[in-house]
């Protein structure tokens, strides 16, 4: 028998992640001048350089394009992002520059700062486990997201 899960259990995990997270955050706007939009934008480009246009930090961080364009506006200004045209010529590539460094590497120590105390008191074993079932539930969300297409 299948045990479900309660209702607001999921929603409140996700809510609470975002607000536990935000302390960690808001070191790296203090430390570099920067706003959340701004440290949003240049962690996402600098951790999946595979999504590198205005058009897919929108969409995939669920980030409105109006502050995107800002924060994309305000990086390149501060020189920590270069724009290069992209292939097509319609879109403009997005590329964190060399002064960035500083800023992406303390980035990334409070990402791993945030990561150890959100697995604080977990075995091996069972962060393992945590990555099979939130693949699970990726390829899950891809399927359904299938199945609306069709």
């Amino acid at each position: 028998m299948e045990v479900p899960m309660k209702k607001n259990t999921f929603a409140d995990f996700a809510i609470c992640m975002a607000k536990e997270y935000e302390p960690f955050r808001r070191r790296i706007m203090e430390r570099f001048s920067l706003s959340a939009a701004e440290v949003d934008v240049l962690m996402f480009l600098a951790n999946n350089p595979e999504y590198n246009t205005a058009a897919q930090v929108s969409k995939i961080r669920m980030i409105p394009k109006s502050h995107v364009s800002l924060a994309v506006n305000s990086l390149s200004e501060k020189g920590l992002l270069i724009r290069k045209s992209g292939e097509n010529r319609k879109s403009v590539c997005l590329i964190p520059s060399e002064s960035a460094a500083p800023v992406i590497a303390f980035g990334r120590e409070m990402q791993d700062a945030f990561q150890e105390a959100l697995f604080l008191g977990f075995s091996a074993e069972e962060k393992a486990m945590f990555d099979t079932l939130h693949e699970k539930m990726r390829k899950n969300l891809e399927n359904t997201k299938k199945d609306r297409k069709s």
